[in-house]
């Protein structure tokens, strides 16, 4: 993946003084090109470390200034949505099929991954808007800064701002507002973790379940359905590569295999012991792919911080699965899904709660009648954006060289 080629050259590019700052080089050659693209980012980041007042501070609006560039281009800085600038060096590549080989930049696909990672760690949409600039090497002096299209190639996709709620009272009039806070961006964490994703093991699949998580949260408020395929199908991504060479214990081996058991013991009337044989066996071909989904989310999200009140989504916590019932609540994610997927049912009323302060009335029947409701996307996917970051972090254990 051109990403973590990225990230892993952007890394040994890297140079320390002796003041212990940090020097990247952004020099170009024949084979490198400077590019510049335009994020939007559905909410609004800020440094997390600057001190003073970072809405009028030039300093703040640097948020990265390695392995790439971002900046906050907004005026006013808390702008909605928020315009940010990505620069890095693509270098060129080549691409062999067959016979045929070409050469290209990479360019679009790792802003198009920076944007997605950015989304999975900071729980914000980022979306790529446009690219705005091409420098090259050697080239003629008033090309150098090539010309492209810029007006006619942009896109704008962003969550609409959520709405204010105004309650008179005795008190007076109280405003209640449902958009996401300002999120403190931190630059040190997000270093470390970008430079130390090649080393990661399952990287690429860190990034392919970003892609996926991203494209989610890019239809949430107006697909929540393709949207809770596509969490789903990041938490598999990551639990089959974190997971890879799991199974469960024999004993549930057996117990999944039951009704080949009934009928080895009771029509070929075969030994217990031997019909268990048989039925691990026939396990030995079971990826476990529910089994693998559930524990991965299981054993990596972050509990307390899924059973507190969220700032992102809006879910009342009548509808939030309690600790008790998680994996329960998971084992119904899943069969739900696979009912959407293979046989095309809807899936229930309540999974369409997050995104918006509406809720349907259908989705109010199970709290009615004191049933469990089925998991709304906004509590799914903070299980799932808990569960990826958590497992990532944990595998991210160097620090960063020098300063941000």
């Amino acid at each position: 993946m051109h990403i973590l080629d990225y990230l892993k050259h952007a890394e040994e590019s890297v140079q320390v003084d002796e003041n212990s700052e940090v020097r990247f080089d952004y020099s170009l050659d024949e084979n490198s090109m400077r590019v510049e693209y335009r994020l939007l980012c559905s909410g609004m980041f800020y440094p997390a470390h600057f001190l003073g007042d970072w809405s009028h501070s030039d300093s703040a609006r640097i948020l990265l200034a390695w392995p790439v560039e971002l900046l906050v281009a907004s005026n006013p800085y808390e702008d909605y949505p928020q315009e940010l600038v990505l620069r890095f060096i693509a270098r060129r590549v080549k691409a062999t099929e067959g016979k045929f080989s070409h050469f290209y930049y990479p360019d679009e696909e790792i802003a198009s991954d920076v944007a997605a990672l950015l989304t999975l760690l900071c729980r914000r949409l980022v979306t790529v808007s446009a690219k705005v600039r091409e420098q090259h090497h050697n080239a003629h002096p008033i090309l150098a800064d090539y010309p492209i299209p810029a007006v006619t190639t942009v896109k704008t996709s962003f969550w609409k701002k959520r709405p204010l709620e105004f309650f008179s009272g005795l008190d007076g009039v109280k405003v209640k507002s449902y958009h996401p806070p300002y999120l403190p961006f931190h630059t040190d964490e997000i270093i470390q973790i970008l430079l130390a994703l090649p080393k990661v093991k399952v990287a690429s699949a860190v990034i392919r379940a970003a892609r996926l998580y991203a494209s989610a949260m890019e239809r949430i408020e107006t697909q929540p359905e393709i949207c809770y395929q596509l969490f789903i199908s990041a938490a598999e991504t990551m639990a089959g590569a974190a997971l890879e060479d799991w199974e469960p214990e024999k004993e549930a081996k057996v117990a999944s295999k039951g009704a080949l058991i009934s009928y080895v013991t009771r029509t070929e009337k075969l030994s217990k012991e031997v019909a268990e044989r048989l039925a691990v066996e026939a396990c030995k071909d079971n990826p476990w792919s529910s089994r693998k989904f559930k524990t991965f989310l299981l054993d990596n999200m972050d509990r307390k911080a899924i059973n507190d009140q969220d700032d992102l989504f809006i879910v009342p916590r009548e509808f939030c699965p309690q600790d008790a019932d998680l994996a329960k609540a998971l084992d119904e994610v899943y069969r739900t899904r696979g009912g959407a997927a293979h046989a095309g049912h809807s899936y229930p009323a309540s999974a369409s709660i997050g995104p918006s302060s509406l809720i349907r009335v259908e989705a109010l029947n199970a709290i009615i009648n004191q049933e469990r409701p089925f998991p709304p996307i906004g509590w799914f996917e903070r299980v799932v954006n808990s569960a990826i970051c958590g497992f990532l972090k944990s595998q991210v254990r160097q620090p960063t060289v020098g300063k941000a």
